[in-house]
């Protein structure tokens, strides 16, 4: 199963059967299409042909197994507006933490199970978590691979300019080299977590 990035807190989930983007920018081509952010403020592009989810639950599509679990939006101050997914494919569970205020509560890390690879926003600013805060995440989920996404990448736009991906990378205390993709086997875990920074598709 491989992962690239498409800018901002997109990613794409690319597996034998099934491909996932979660939280689109624009045109492209996907079975399914996961919503971090609540459907009805009108931000999300509709991709032709995918199968839009956008609120908690659980969905099977064509042998995948999607979970949704409701956390506290960023800028919310009660209730529960954002949606984590646990995405199963090929035996890889991806955990899309979307714009979540914090770190989980032990139910939400309960539903989500054990992570392979945790895609994470680290730009901060008050539009999601910062370094400090993803961090915070995983140390808790404690995932095979990082991947941080919604930073400064230098083409991405922002309602707010965003931190580069240099101070989660420090906060994490590593220096990976950048990668056009990854390509994750349930067959092969690390022992230890590893960030992964991915370059945007397309720059």
């Amino acid at each position: 199963m491989d992962i690239t990035y498409l800018g901002a807190g997109s990613v794409k989930l690319s597996g034998k059967n099934l491909n996932v983007i979660s939280d689109p920018l624009g045109a492209g081509k996907a079975d399914v299409v996961t919503l971090s952010g609540p459907a009805e403020a009108g931000e999300w592009p509709v991709l032709a042909g995918a199968m839009s989810i956008y609120s908690p639950g659980e969905y099977e599509v064509k042998g995948a197994m999607i979970t949704g679990v409701p956390a506290r939006l960023h800028i919310d101050e009660d209730g529960y507006r954002s949606t984590v997914y646990s995405i199963l494919i090929d035996g890889v569970n991806v955990v899309i933490a979307g714009n979540i205020s914090g770190k989980l509560d032990a139910e939400q890390v309960e539903h989500l199970g054990q992570v392979d690879v945790l895609v994470v926003p680290v730009g901060g600013k008050g539009l999601t978590l910062d370094a400090e805060g993803a961090a915070a995440v995983v140390a808790q989920l404690e995932p095979g691979y990082v991947v941080p996404v919604h930073y400064d990448d230098g083409v991405s736009k922002y309602p707010m300019p965003q931190d580069g991906v240099d101070l989660f990378l420090k906060e994490m205390g590593v220096n990976p080299e950048p990668e056009s993709k990854l390509r994750v086997n349930s067959k092969e875990a690390p022992t230890e977590t590893q960030v992964v920074v991915l370059t945007r598709a397309g720059s």
